[in-house]
């Protein structure tokens, strides 16, 4: 292989994958990077086994060809050297590099030891407005649980048919579900880890300029992103995810619409006082006077009062701070519908004039 490309794209391309490489990976050939040439451009690619990631780059192939190095060391010395361009010669299992004043040999290992990428089997592929899908994926992902655990919860539910997809996550203690439209002949159901989700996020926003994202859905549950020049293929969680459905209260005995950013400052505030009281906060709603309050011993107590338009009985319901302040950061409507039935059963947060998106939060039961 012999290329030149320049040091700035190169640099932006090693940035991307070099994401994807797990600090404590199962083999050690997954600490290296695969650079090829594929259709008279450069292509870039890490791998952990459950996600691939992939960038092309427009580059002067001299000669075809295909080197494994290790991702580190190659991040780091493109990364220091001046924008221009940067040669790359293979000389069998090492890369010679020679930039503005700089050389280095780099040695690399067998290109057929590097994961072979998975080919998807019965595609579908779908064009989704990059816009429409991050705004559901914002509102989604962070519910999912952080750790691997309980690898199902650790993904997003997405299931697709008659003209609709439906993203959930769960960690048990919350859920939230948002619903887009896509093309009726979309049938397709999977568990995508949320990690992958997360960097679907990062390439959308730092591909400013493109306007949609392509999904492949394969018939065995495969999902392939490509945005740009980037593409992220993704394995599905194994297993069936909880059926959510059954959480969701079908009926409720209060309702109180709030400011988004007022009710935010308020549980923030709250929480300075539940550090101490594992995060605990107690939500009032009545018709006069809703506030935020929260208490411990060592620190002290806080009530802040509220403005709210209930209708209802209203009543108290005790939330870990933490779960609120998710949720209120991650939603972009002014205001927020809250329906409660009693202290005890799941409360529900929705935008309003909006039913294609709620969220469901577990309370916490406080002695007293």
């Amino acid at each position: 292989m012999k290329i030149s490309v320049l040091q700035e794209n190169l640099h932006k391309a090693l940035g991307k994958v070099g994401r994807n490489i797990s600090s404590k990976p199962q083999l050690p050939i997954l600490l290296n990077v695969l650079i090829e040439t594929i259709d008279n451009r450069l292509c870039i690619t890490t791998t952990n086994l459950d996600t691939t990631e992939r960038v092309f780059v427009g580059a002067k192939i001299v000669e075809e060809g295909s080197v494994c190095v290790p991702a580190r060391t190659l991040i780091d010395l493109v990364s220091s050297l001046k924008q221009g361009n940067v040669d790359i010669q293979s000389d069998k299992e090492k890369i010679i590099i020679k930039a503005d004043g700089v050389r280095a040999n780099i040695p690399g290992t067998l290109v057929d030891e590097f994961p072979k990428t998975a080919v998807l089997s019965g595609t579908k592929e779908i064009h989704l407005n990059k816009e429409t899908m991050l705004n559901a994926l914002n509102l989604v992902v962070f519910s999912a649980a952080g750790d691997t655990s309980r690898p199902l919860l650790s993904g997003v539910k997405v299931s697709a048919e008659d003209g609709h997809m439906t993203l959930a996550a769960t960690d048990g203690y919350r859920l939230c579900v948002k619903t887009i439209t896509v093309e009726k002949d979309v049938i397709f159901s999977s568990v995508v880890p949320a990690r992958v989700f997360s960097e679907v996020i990062k390439i959308a926003q730092e591909e400013k300029d493109e306007k949609d994202i392509i999904v492949s859905l394969s018939s065995d549950g495969q999902a392939l992103f490509r945005i740009g020049d980037t593409e992220l293929l993704s394995r599905a969680i194994d297993g069936e995810y909880p059926s959510y459905q059954k959480i969701i209260p079908k009926n409720h005995t209060s309702t109180a619409v709030f400011d988004t950013e007022e009710l935010l400052s308020a549980v923030r505030s709250a929480s300075i006082f539940a550090r101490d009281n594992a995060n605990i906060i107690k939500l009032h709603v009545e018709k006069e006077a809703s506030s935020v309050s929260s208490n411990s011993p060592q620190a002290g107590e806080g009530t802040i009062d509220i403005a709210a338009d209930v209708d209802g009985e209203g009543g108290d319901i005790a939330y870990n701070s933490r779960i609120l302040v998710d949720y209120l950061s991650h939603v972009s409507s002014d205001r927020v519908v809250f329906e409660m039935t009693g202290s005890l059963n799941p409360g529900v947060f929705r935008i309003p004039d909006d039913d294609t998106y709620l969220s469901v939060i577990m309370p916490v039961r406080v002695q007293g």
